[in-house]
């Protein structure tokens, strides 16, 4: 085979559309080859007989047979894109969603980040009902915000956070020491300065976090297991379970227990930012009544799935 970039791109197209329709084996194939090879989409127009080196069709066969399999190409690639900065991903952690930059969106709204225009919430559609809707947090507030991401993962939230708040303290947790690891050289690489924190949230209390907080934010787990049978086979077969699922009999487990440290974590009138499951947005409303925060607002992503909460304490 001539190892030409037209010809390699035709290979991996043709093997991935036995997994994917054509426009998500599009997608995968340029994301592959500029990750990874540093060649935009227009080269494959401009440049479709660069040729490559035997060692390089060798590592580019073995990236196929990865793909084949189905694993995520951010995986393959070891990079993952969020917010306009580029992470570092691998197995232990979810590859960061496009639906969780609108909650690292919402929070900026809310903390006045983002200059207020009219409508703004649907100029990023982040639209829903709320119990009794409060002003942005922070509005007329110049001191320094102290900001909590639990279930930290790649450090994704909390990173994108710090880039548009420097003067923000971000703090970020997680279970893992390998996935604080990981955290942090990403935060390291794109020059963040986040104070990460070994914590599991459903065993500790907030001895470790400190208080005063003005928000927190998490992505937990919230997919119920019963719903696997539903996800595509490169999240059940690649991506670390303990990141998606919850129990059936018990699918707000993360979100009490973050209510629950909130209480002591938040300063008054301090806010939760939660993405959650569509199907449990009144039932995760109520549990909030429970610990007694209050201005609930139950917002819906750019394609319209509920999938955002947020109150104050």
């Amino acid at each position: 085979m001539n190892f030409t970039l037209r010809n390699i791109r035709n290979l991996f197209l043709s093997s991935l559309h036995i997994l994917y329709d054509n426009r998500e084996a599009e997608a995968i194939v340029r994301y592959y080859f500029e990750m990874k090879w540093e060649i935009p989409v227009h080269e494959f127009a401009l440049r479709p007989d660069k040729t490559f080196q035997n060692g390089e069709w060798e590592e580019m066969q073995n990236d196929l047979l990865r793909l084949q399999n189905g694993e995520p190409v951010q995986y393959v690639v070891g990079k993952s894109e969020f917010y306009g900065l580029t992470l570092q991903v691998n197995p232990l952690v979810l590859i960061p969603r496009p639906e969780t930059e609108e909650l690292v969106q919402l929070l900026l709204q809310r903390m006045a980040v983002i200059t207020p225009i009219t409508n703004c919430e649907d100029a990023v559609g982040l639209h829903g009902s709320s119990s009794d809707p409060g002003d942005a947090v922070g509005l007329h507030d110049s001191s320094p915000r102290r900001i909590l991401d639990f279930c930290t993962g790649s450090g994704a939230i909390a990173i994108a956070i710090t880039k548009q708040l420097p003067e923000a303290a971000v703090f970020a947790t997680d279970y893992s020491t390998d996935i604080l690891k990981l955290a942090q050289q990403n935060a390291e690489k794109n020059h963040a300065q986040v104070h990460f924190i070994r914590h599991d949230v459903l065993q500790e209390d907030t001895e470790k976090l400190g208080q005063g907080y003005q928000a927190i934010i998490s992505n937990p787990p919230y997919i119920p297991q019963s719903h696997k049978k539903l996800l595509h086979k490169n999240v059940i077969d690649y991506e670390p379970s303990a990141a998606l699922f919850v129990p059936d009999e018990d699918p707000l487990l993360f979100y009490e227990r973050i209510a629950l440290l909130g209480r002591e974590l938040l300063e008054d009138n301090g806010m939760l930012f939660f993405e959650t499951h569509e199907d449990y947005h009144n039932e995760l409303e109520t549990l909030l009544l429970q610990f007694h925060y209050h201005n609930i607002e139950k917002l819906t992503d750019l394609n319209g799935k509920a999938r955002f909460v947020t109150c104050k304490k």
